[in-house]
């Protein structure tokens, strides 16, 4: 029998090296399955899932508490966090390991989330709005409160001492009259005497003649004597001073007499003769003319007064005093003028007539209803009007000013603290609500939250634009354009204002934003050929979402100071990856005949079953977690680190060929 020898079998180096080359790809290739595995999520993945959802729940606990604080209800958001939450923490709790993961499930929570997110960040941002337009209200309300509030305490404080004083007066009285009565209750001794000290009440037919002492009564104590009780003597009118003395009773002799007080001179005679001396008061005169030695006043049928040679001057005339429908004359001089009677209001506390001149050369008209006071002014340089509410819920009364001076037409508007029928308050100041102001110094002054300017168009059914007292352009309801044109009618700008939102907003002249600029050659370039920089409102750099691109030079910062957890990358590892994408041609359903054929990795996002392999951390998600398309930017460095690891397979066959060709040199 043959003798069997033993193989020995002798590994080299390049032997072992092909087997530990072997051991990474096999991994490699298990890593692959697992990223190409729809329903796994990948080391990667659960690493950058974890740090993104740090950041959701960091967000989610601020916006939380400012929601609170703003009793806005946060219950669909917690709701939607918690079962976020409760999914996240079972796939994110061992990232060292790949996970089974239901897609269809995760992008549920996260759209959920997203939206209860959203609506109470909008409900932040309306509440915010509302605080600041209203604002400045508030602050005058509250001023105007505080203000009332002090004179209703002030007067509460009067009032309750005036009270407080009159209850001591009244205790006080009642205590005293309680004794006096007591005291005269009781009864008086024969022969004592009464000391009242009090106003006493004595009942009818107590006192008689027998209780008058004789010769008891003075002149002082007598007040009238009827003249049918004098029956006999003799009455010396020496001794008599009448007041009152009824001429009509006088029916012979004669009167002479310096001291004549009568009511009427017709009662006395029907011709006075001459009157040289003395004045005439306190009466009324009609006469058909007056003279003098150096002119007269004359009246005709109708009333009305011609002067000749004569002026009135002094004092006030009034129609009651002089009547007469027509005054003629040069010059009229008085104090002050009054047309028509006092105004017959219970509002009219002030004694207002409808019309007076005064004598500094001010003009009033005044006027009452059941709602309102009406007063206008006139005056040198200046037209006056106010209104004044006379009903009202509160010590506040609706009130309005309108003043017209050389350079300044004012109108206000706002509130008078009590009522004031006297025209007295002035509306300014803490009383102001609404003001606005056109002058040709200072143009158009708009205040109050009230004001605004209104351009209707050329119709009434709410098509215009509106400017507020903020200069904001609030559309009407049916308003479908905002319009800028040159004078020539061409558009510059034009703004859709319609509720639909179908017009849009166009430019048609190049755009100047700051540095940058957008012309109409479809071309957006910077002012100073600087950079153009698009980034995150919170920093970093922004997503661009575009069709073809076309550029000079593709520049990505990699610049070490930005980053953390820098590693050294397994280049094989990388390599498999990108040798396991299934790379297909096409064209996209919007291109023509004449489209170019495109070539790329397919983003499958149709299938449940992938029909197009791409390894997940080359697949683009957007916060939602929706796909988005390829990650050219881990691609293009995972293409890098498959060329470097063939590179390192080519220096190894390079090797073994110039130890071929050495060993067949000999």
């Amino acid at each position: 029998m043959a003798e069997s020898n033993a193989t020995q079998v002798i590994l080299t180096d390049d032997g072992i090296k092909i087997i530990k080359a072997q051991n990474t790809a096999d991994n490699a290739a298990g890593g692959v399955t697992n990223l190409n595995d729809p329903n796994l999520m990948s080391v990667i993945e659960k690493q950058t899932k974890a740090s993104q959802y740090a950041g959701l729940t960091s967000q989610y606990n601020v916006i939380l508490a400012r929601a609170k604080d703003a009793s806005i209800s946060t219950t669909a958001l917690t709701t939607a966090y918690t079962n976020l939450n409760t999914f996240m923490t079972t796939i994110l709790m061992d990232t060292t390991k790949a996970s089974d993961v239901n897609r269809d499930t995760y992008k549920g929570l996260i759209d959920a989330y997203n939206t209860a997110l959203s609506n109470v960040q909008t409900a932040l941002s309306n509440s915010f709005n509302t605080d600041i337009d209203n604002m400045q209200s508030s602050v005058s309300v509250a001023s105007q409160a505080a203000s009332s509030a002090a004179i209703v305490a002030s007067q509460a404080t009067t009032t309750g001492n005036n009270a407080s004083q009159a209850a001591s007066q009244a205790a006080s009285a009642a205590s005293k009259a309680s004794a006096d009565y007591k005291t005269l209750s009781t009864g008086v001794a024969d022969g004592s005497f009464v000391h009242i000290t009090t106003k006493t009440v004595i009942d009818n037919a107590v006192i008689g003649t027998a209780e008058i002492v004789d010769a008891a009564i003075t002149d002082a104590k007598i007040g009238n004597i009827k003249a049918d009780k004098i029956t006999a003597g003799t009455i010396d009118f020496s001794k008599i001073e009448g007041t009152n003395i009824d001429a009509s009773k006088i029916t012979t002799g004669k009167l002479d007499t310096d001291r004549l007080n009568v009511g009427k001179l017709s009662a006395v005679s029907s011709d006075l003769g001459d009157v040289t001396a003395g004045s005439l008061k306190g009466v009324d005169i009609v006469a058909e003319s007056f003279s003098t030695p150096n002119g007269s006043f004359t009246t005709d049928s109708n009333g009305a007064i011609t002067a000749k040679n004569m002026t009135l001057t002094g004092g006030t005339l009034t129609s009651p005093t002089i009547n007469a429908s027509t005054i003629n004359g040069s010059t009229i001089n008085g104090t002050t003028f009054n047309a028509g009677d006092i105004i017959s209001s219970t509002y009219n506390t002030s004694q207002f007539y409808p019309t007076t001149i005064t004598p500094d050369g001010l003009v009033a008209t005044t006027g009452f209803n059941s709602m309102d006071g009406l007063r206008t002014e006139m005056s040198a340089g200046s037209f006056v009007t106010k209104y004044r509410a006379v009903n009202s819920s509160s010590n506040q009364y609706e009130a309005y000013d309108g003043v017209f001076s050389g350079d300044e037409l004012a109108l206000n508007s706002g509130f008078t603290n009590g009522i004031d029928m006297g025209f007295q308050q002035s509306v300014s100041g803490n009383q102001l609500t609404g003001q606005v102001v056109l002058s040709p110094l200072n143009g158009i002054h708009l205040w109050g939250s009230t004001q605004s300017i209104h351009f209707s168009g050329l119709q009434m059914n709410g098509t215009g634009i509106t400017f507020n007292s903020y200069g904001n352009i609030i559309a009407d309801q049916a308003s479908t354009w905002w319009r800028v044109t040159n004078f020539s009618g061409s558009n510059i700008a034009n703004f859709g204002t319609d509720t639909a939102g179908s017009n849009v907003i166009q430019f048609n002249r190049e755009l100047d934003i700051g540095n940058f600029q957008i012309n109409t050659g479809h071309t957006f370039t910077s002012a100073d050929k600087g950079a153009v920089h698009f980034a995150k409102g919170g920093g970093g750099a922004a997503d661009i979402y575009a069709g073809a691109v076309n550029y000079t030079s593709l520049v990505k910062s990699s610049l070490l100071s930005v980053k953390k957890d820098v590693k050294k990358a397994d280049t094989a590892y990388w390599a498999q990856l990108v040798n396991s994408i299934d790379l297909a041609t096409y064209q996209y359903k919007t291109d023509d005949n004449t489209s170019h054929l495109r070539l790329s990795s397919i983003v499958d996002d149709v299938n449940v079953t992938k029909q197009w392999q791409l390894p997940d951390v080359f697949i683009s998600r957007d916060e939602n977690g929706k796909l988005n398309g390829v990650d050219d930017s881990v691609l293009l460095n995972a293409t890098l680190a498959t060329v470097q690891e063939q590179q390192k397979q080519i220096d190894q066959l390079n090797g073994h060929l110039l130890e071929l060709e050495a060993k067949l040199n000999g």
